[in-house]
């Protein structure tokens, strides 16, 4: 606390005495005390310093629990990294895996074969032959 008028004009330390509300020296000195300091006011005063310290004390509290959570969230993440770096991994040696037996399969000829088609089948269908479908109007193809 800032010491009285009298108290910072001389040097003194203003020390109140709760039951005059005056500093120490002016109320040994019988001198005028501009730091008045009643009861009320000090009792008041150590309400707002409690108040102020269980506050600091909870804000104290919600910054560990943010740190326990930050670290939490910092384990999450290294673990879901590590886990993503071997999924990709595995990934990669799948499509490495995979290209080098298209690449063999490339090397290798396989023979192609093409089956012939025994058309002689549709015949029965009634299907027209080229020479009937050439003679067919087809104007109606292009109308849209």
């Amino acid at each position: 606390m800032a010491p009285c008028s009298r108290g910072e004009r001389l040097g003194l330390s203003c020390k109140v005495r709760l039951s005059t509300g005056r500093c120490g020296e002016c109320n040994d000195s019988n001198g005028t005390c501009d730091l008045v300091l009643t009861r009320k006011k000090w009792e008041a005063m150590k309400k707002e310093h409690r108040k102020l310290h269980e506050e600091a004390l909870a804000a104290e509290e919600g910054v560990e629990r943010a740190h326990a959570a930050l670290a939490v969230a910092l384990a999450k993440r290294s673990r879901l990294s590590k886990q993503l770096l071997y999924v990709e991994d595995r990934a990669a040696r799948a499509l490495d895996k995979q290209e080098e037996i298209f690449e063999k399969a490339e090397l290798v000829e396989i023979p192609v074969v093409v089956p012939e088609l025994d058309l002689s089948s549709l015949d029965s269908l009634g299907v027209p032959g080229e020479a009937e479908m050439a003679a067919m109007d087809w104007s109606f193809v292009d109308q849209g």
